[in-house]
């Protein structure tokens, strides 16, 4: 069975043809959609308990939004146990728009659950030891265990389809030990990560460091740090440095996320912006950015020319506004 890339789908039965051309693309990009429709089973409280069980066990969850899933008793109580275990990560899909802009939502959700691990053969060990957390997490795992060479050239031309792949749909994890700082190999990879503009994690293992020339570039990005033999609670922050740049599509951004009609947006503790933040926000002009953000993509705003960013005057938020000629005020009580 397969270890990772499980995402649950709330929805309304009277919606099944809407919600299977979703599965259908979620299946095309390699992830296993989970939806119930359970004529089988007449006992509501039996259907409750399985499908209670099934979301205990998932991380990842879209909801198919309509008007039969906003009456649907069932697609209601699925939602209001999934808010109270907290920690689940929740996404909308308005099945009242277009095909083409559903499909777009999903393409950017699957950006949030894709991971690609860059590693030494050397250390494969810990690579599969991290590979395994993140499925834990749902998360579809890739590395160059996965490539079929013979198909692409070789594992050169093959692993560098990959990253540029991850770096264009998902996260590319760095696996920076001291054998991998110093591979011809490693180093074409991280330059294509950077190419593209992925979002990349560094992880830093004993006392490996960066080489001079990448430290303008691979330095600036926040990273994460375990022993040579790490904990597993080590390897859980890895996860969590993960986790965390997806915590814009969920608790208050997420009452904006899905909707084009926010025109003031208050972040949360986030540490990161990438350009794909804001694509559905169609009518925004000012966003509060709070201090917690440390990096913020070249071209966020490039699709609003008149926004207005607040931030306080010692943020990294403010010195980005200043370096890019974006306007901005502080909300500190400076002047901007």
């Amino acid at each position: 069975m397969k270890q990772g890339g499980w995402v649950f789908i709330s929805h309304s039965h009277e919606d099944i043809d809407a919600v299977r051309r979703i599965r259908n693309y979620l299946e095309k990009l390699g992830f296993e959609p989970l939806m119930f429709y359970l004529k089988c089973l007449s006992d509501e409280n039996e259907i409750e308990e399985l499908i209670k069980r099934e979301i205990d066990e998932r991380e990842w969850f879209i909801y198919a939004d309509s008007q039969n899933a906003r009456a649907s008793r069932w697609v209601q109580t699925e939602r209001e146990y999934i808010e109270t275990l907290g920690d689940k990560k929740v996404f909308t899909v308005n099945l009242r728009e277009d095909l083409e802009s559903q499909l777009a939502d999903l393409a950017h959700i699957a950006r949030q659950m894709k991971v690609f691990i860059s590693y030494s053969h050397r250390d494969t060990p810990l690579q599969r030891r991290i590979r395994k957390q993140l499925e834990d997490k749902d998360m579809l795992v890739l590395s160059d265990e996965d490539l079929c060479p013979s198909f692409c050239g070789g594992w050169g031309a093959a692993t560098a389809s990959a990253v540029v792949e991850a770096s264009r749909d998902g996260f590319v994890l760095l696996l920076l030990t001291e054998s991998y700082v110093s591979s011809a190999a490693a180093r074409r990879e991280i330059e294509l990560a950077l190419a593209e503009g992925g979002k990349i994690i560094p992880v830093y293992v004993g006392k490996a460091t960066l080489p001079p020339d990448l430290m303008d570039t691979l330095g600036q990005i926040v990273g994460v740090r375990i022993a040579n033999e790490p904990t597993d609670a080590e390897l859980g922050a890895v996860v969590a440095r993960i986790l965390r740049d997806v915590e814009f599509c969920r608790g208050a951004f997420n009452d904006t996320y899905g909707f084009r009609s926010a025109t003031t947006v208050h972040l949360p503790e986030i540490a990161r912006i990438d350009e794909m933040t804001f694509f559905d926000c169609e009518n925004l002009r000012c966003v509060y950015i709070p201090d917690s953000v440390i990096y913020i993509a070249k071209d966020t705003f490039a699709d609003f020319p008149d926004i207005l960013v607040k931030c306080s005057s010692h943020s990294y938020a403010a010195s980005f506004c200043q370096r890019n000629g974006i306007r901005f005020a502080y909300t500190d009580g400076e002047n901007a």
